[in-house]
């Protein structure tokens, strides 16, 4: 009997028609307890490491009060965003090399470990530190819970799981404000960390005893390290490193068009492009795979993968500050108002997912998501101060409709035309995307929004407060706080017409990077997806059956079991 696992190795076929391969049908598959459990610790885990992306938000505040540090604040929340991100290709590799098993339990503990060091911090130092230990931590999860997502589940099928860990991963970040105001006012900022110390340990173990994964073939360490891409990886994190440090200080610590911004952003975007040149022509292994770059498809839900995450932090980032800066209500009351917004994305994120699985077809979801963001972004920019609740429970509930329903497909769609063999490495660079995403998401409307205030501030009577709002700082003044510190009510109102202008514009911008993703998506083909899984790096157990049974039948020769992953 042939190797059930070989049983999908062949050419890629397009749709014709929209329907499915007739050799490529969908079974259904009966998953052990074991699996269950997997999917139940990688979705604990995915909770942790979004939480502490936003838990910080509501805590800092209270955190630089007491360890002090100046402007080096916003290292605290930028150093574990910087550190998710550039060792993921570098990530990738080595869970090809070393096994899946061991990289993600890796990444746990130092996650961990790093809560640890934050809760403990008697320093800004210590804790921007342990802010770095925890990013490493957290990237290493955000890739390996895809990656093994992946290697569990048949292409076809990936959606519905990666809608439940990307709802779990929503969730996450939704409370993260919540709890960080909360335990920092009633109990100690120290517990937005040590929160993690139980969890991530439960997780730890969960995850030791079920992850038991088949390992890559067992070979000396020499050669394994021979086929990590060291030279191709650090060009990489050296030139990430470069533009994220730019886009950090960007209109916080410097102006934009500062050379202590431009330098670093022009040398990290020359460093990238470097990279994926030595990637293309140099590397004997390279961690870019070339496929990922040169299959249109790939390339382009690449390029939809950015501008959909930019879309979909744009809109988480700044709800909150049009309720708080534009409404004048406080952050708790904000990020209730926000609910239809996150709350929302489930169940369309669960539908998408099925969609995919039932039809096979991502193009339709991806240009019905994209169109559905566009548009709400249009609706958001007649928002003002006067709009019913009615109005922006609807227009978010749209954005998370259009959001939702690519959230959970958009790996699949890239992984459909290339070979099942590069699952870690195409999921790297997805799941980098993801997070440059993130970063710009928050970083293009801060800037447009800063911009616009400080262009509008010379219309306000009171000169104390158009100073204020004509540097670079505006957006954290969109506060409740603030607003109640204005005592006339004529500047007041004025501040507000200031900030609610400011935000139309956002918005307006938003419309283009959403209408752009939609156009992008034209040039996607439509790829059968596969219905049955090819992969080296299954449950144990499974791969076990597949050698006995192929032993057994003389289709191919008995294997010694090369330990686990």
């Amino acid at each position: 009997m042939a190797d059930p696992r070989q049983s999908s190795d062949r050419p890629t076929q397009l749709i014709d028609g929209g329907k499915a391969d007739p050799e490529d049908t969908t079974t259904p598959a009966n998953h052990s307890c074991r699996f269950w459990a997997i999917v139940g610790a990688l979705s604990f885990t995915a909770l942790c490491s979004s939480l502490e992306g936003t838990i910080i938000t509501s805590a800092l505040p209270t955190i630089t009060g007491e360890l002090g540090g100046g402007s080096s604040f916003v290292w605290v929340p930028n150093a574990y965003l910087l550190a998710t991100i550039v060792m993921l290709l570098l990530m990738a590799q080595a869970s090809n090399v070393f096994g899946r098993r061991w990289l993600t339990l890796t990444s746990v503990a130092l996650f961990t470990l790093g809560s640890g060091i934050c809760g403990g911090a008697n320093s800004q130092a210590v804790l921007i530190g342990g802010r770095v230990v925890q990013g490493l931590g957290g990237g290493g999860i955000a890739l390996m819970v895809n990656v093994i997502i992946t290697d569990l589940v048949a292409l076809r099928e990936r959606g519905k799981y990666m809608a439940i860990i990307q709802m779990v991963s929503a969730v996450g970040a939704a409370l993260g404000p919540f709890l960080g105001g909360l335990l920092s006012s009633h109990s100690s900022w120290r517990w937005t960390f040590y929160i993690n110390v139980p969890i991530g340990g439960t997780s730890l173990v969960a995850l030791f005893f079920s992850l038991r994964l088949s390992a890559p073939p067992s070979t000396s360490l020499g050669e394994k390290l021979s086929r990590i891409d060291f030279i191709g990886n650090a060009m990489f994190v050296s030139s990430t490193v470069a533009v994220l440090i730019a886009i950090t200080w960007g209109g916080t610590a410097y102006a934009w068009d500062s050379s202590h911004v431009l330098v670093p952003l022009v040398l990290g975007f020359a460093g990238l492009g470097l990279f994926v040149a030595y990637e293309w022509k140099v590397a004997k292994n390279p961690s870019l795979p070339r496929l990922a770059i040169m299959n249109c498809t790939a390339a382009t839900v690449l390029a939809v993968t950015f501008l959909h995450t930019t879309c979909t932090y744009w809109t988480f980032y700044f709800m909150p500050i049009y309720f708080q800066g534009v409404h004048g209500i406080s952050p708790f009351w904000s990020g209730v108002d926000t609910l239809p917004l996150f709350a929302g994305i489930f169940p369309f994120a669960i539908t998408g997912g099925i969609l995919l699985s039932k039809f096979g077809r991502y193009k339709p979801l991806h240009l019905v998501g994209m169109a559905i963001v566009t548009i709400s972004f249009g609706l958001l920019s007649i928002l003002d101060q006067t709009s019913s609740k009615a109005a922006w429970a609807c227009f978010q509930l749209l954005c998370a409709t259009g959001s939702g329903l690519m959230i959970a497909i958009l790996l699949p769609a890239m992984q459909a035309p290339l070979d099942e063999n590069l699952v870690a490495l195409t999921t790297g660079v997805w799941t980098f995307v993801r997070g440059f995403g993130t970063v710009w998401g928050v970083t293009i409307p801060s800037a447009i929004f800063n911009n616009e205030c400080r262009s509008r501030s010379t219309s306000l009577s009171d000169e104390n407060l158009a100073a204020l709002l004509s540097g670079n700082k505006a957006y954290q003044y969109a506060t409740k706080a603030f607003l109640d510190s204005i005592k006339d009510p004529a500047s007041r109102a004025e501040v507000v017409g200031l900030f609610r202008q400011s935000m139309r514009i956002v918005w307006l911008v938003g419309i283009a990077f959403a209408g752009l993703g939609w156009l992008l998506v034209w040039l996607e083909q439509e790829v059968t997806l596969r219905s049955k899984l090819n992969t080296k790096y299954g449950l144990e157990e499974r791969k076990k059956t597949y050698e006995q049974e192929g032993a057994e039948s003389g289709d191919i020769p008995a294997k010694q079991h090369t330990g686990n992953n």
